[in-house]
Parts: structure tokens; C-alpha cells; sequence
């Protein structure tokens, strides 16, 4: 591929790229025999596809609608990638085919540590749905936030870890179909949003932030314009105005986790 004039993601050692100069983008994705090549430059397209064949024994299948477990349904105006399959397949597989469905992923208010007094599970019963929640996040964002929590404990599972995976199940249970959907459209904003748990983790007082981009729908496009940026800071705006909520906040507990970890490094 790099022979070809495509250049390798760091990101994903598995993507190759190039942009033409006619401006158009071409995309090649491999996993072990398997290939997925798009783009927007259909000649470049054609000649990779011959160069390909001059190579290696290849046959086309066509649009990509199965890969990896994931699932992709296109229509006029979008794209839709989903994993209903997999959640099915995963859901049966963990017993919860016919649970009862909850409305969200995890409580809000759920603070998990590593529960050394709670009882502990088989890590091999934990490690493993886990894993298979892990790569579900790419086209389920809305559990991504409860799978890394409960990634976090993959070395010592222990009672409330597993309640708290299996509360993600129940949430899959009511919503298989959801994915993420790419839609055509014409209008190009760059967006931002972020969200960040001050301080949240009861284990070492560390913060959790969380944020995703958006820009367009386009792999390579030129921006000059200010960009909207969106977080939630209520709790700095009402402590700025009211200075009495200073004891309130944070900062003891966080300075004493960090002098305790600095002296013990």
C-alpha cells in the first residue's frame, strides 16, 4: 500500500489512505483476508483494485453490507451501521436474551471502587462479556462511558463490577438497533462537547473527561472558522459567584491523593 503512494494511520495500523489531487479520498481498510475499500475518487478506486488483483487472488463482493460484526443498511439521504446481530448474539450468549430491558446503562450516581470487601467473581465470566461490550462502543457511543468503567476492574472483578455489566446488558436489551447514522447533507460546522467528573473517582480522587468532535461528514476537510465548544460548567459558575461553597469542593482530598502518590513514587 505504501508503495502505492497510501500512507498508514497511526491510529489504526490496519487504514491506508490517500488523497489525489483532484481532491478526492481513498480509503483501504484490512482485516486478515478481509478488505473494505471506499472513497470519493473512483478512478483512484479502480486502479487500486487492479493493483490488487495483480498481487493477490481477490474476488468482490460487492457493497459492503456484513463486517466484523457490523452490520451497514443504506438508503438515499444515509448510511446506517449498527450491530443488532452482535447484541443479540451477545445477549443469549450472557443468558439475558429475555431480561427485563432498564432505561439507562449505569446510574448516574454510581460510584464504583474496587470493592476489596465485596465478593469476588469468576474473572473469566467478567473478562469476557466485558470484552465483548468493549468493541460494541464502535457503533453503540452511548455505552462507551459505562464499558470503560467497568473495564477498569478486568484484574479483580468483584460483586457490584458484575451487577454494573450486566445493568449495560439490560440497557441493550431495550435498544439492539441502535447504531450510528451518517447522514448526507450540505452543511459543514465544526462542534465540540465535553463533560468532565471533577475529581470523581472515590479509588484516587483522579477526574474522568469525556469529549467527541464532529466535523461534517468528510475525512479531509479545511476549517478556518470558530468553532462551537460546549461543556457543562455549572458547578465552577455557581462557586465563582458564591465564594462560601469553596469548602465544598474537591481540592483537599485531590491534594492529599497526590502528595501520598508522589511520596510514595
Amino acid at each position: 500500500m505504501k508503495d502505492l503512494g497510501y500512507r498508514q494511520s497511526q491510529g489504526d495500523h490496519t487504514l491506508f489512505f490517500k488523497h489525489s489531487a483532484s481532491g478526492g479520498v481513498t480509503a483501504l481498510l484490512v482485516y486478515v483476508d478481509d478488505i473494505i475499500v471506499t472513497g470519493n475518487d473512483e478512478k483512484e478506486k479502480d486502479d487500486l483494485k487492479r493493483r490488487l488483483i495483480q498481487e493477490f487472488e481477490i474476488k468482490e463482493l460487492g457493497r459492503l453490507k456484513y463486517f466484523l460484526g457490523i452490520e451497514v443498511a443504506y438508503s438515499r439521504q444515509d448510511i446506517f451501521v449498527s450491530q443488532w446481530k452482535y447484541v443479540t448474539d451477545l445477549l443469549i450468549e450472557t443468558g439475558k436474551a429475555d431480561c427485563k430491558p432498564a432505561a439507562t446503562p449505569m446510574d448516574s450516581n454510581q460510584k464504583l471502587s474496587e470493592g476489596r470487601e465485596e465478593p469476588p467473581v469468576d474473572k473469566g465470566m467478567y473478562q469476557r462479556p466485558v470484552g465483548r461490550l468493549i468493541y460494541l462502543t464502535h457503533t453503540r457511543p452511548d455505552i462507551a462511558y459505562s464499558v470503560s468503567v467497568i473495564s477498569q476492574f478486568m484484574h479483580d472483578p468483584r460483586e457490584p463490577h458484575l451487577q454494573a455489566a450486566h445493568r449495560i446488558l439490560h440497557y441493550l436489551k431495550g435498544s439492539p438497533e441502535k447504531g450510528i447514522l451518517f447522514k448526507r447533507n450540505s452543511v459543514l460546522t465544526l462542534e465540540a462537547y465535553t463533560d468532565a467528573d471533577y475529581a470523581g473517582s472515590i479509588v484516587d480522587r483522579r477526574s474522568t473527561i469525556g469529549y467527541c468532535t464532529f466535523l461534517g461528514d468528510d475525512l479531509r476537510v479545511k476549517w478556518e472558522e470558530p468553532m462551537k465548544f460546549y461543556c457543562d460548567n455549572k458547578s465552577a459558575i455557581n462557586i465563582a459567584h458564591n465564594p462560601i461553597q469553596h469548602d465544598r469542593t474537591k481540592h483537599i482530598e485531590i491534594d492529599r491523593h497526590f502528595i501520598k502518590e508522589k511520596l510514595e513514587e
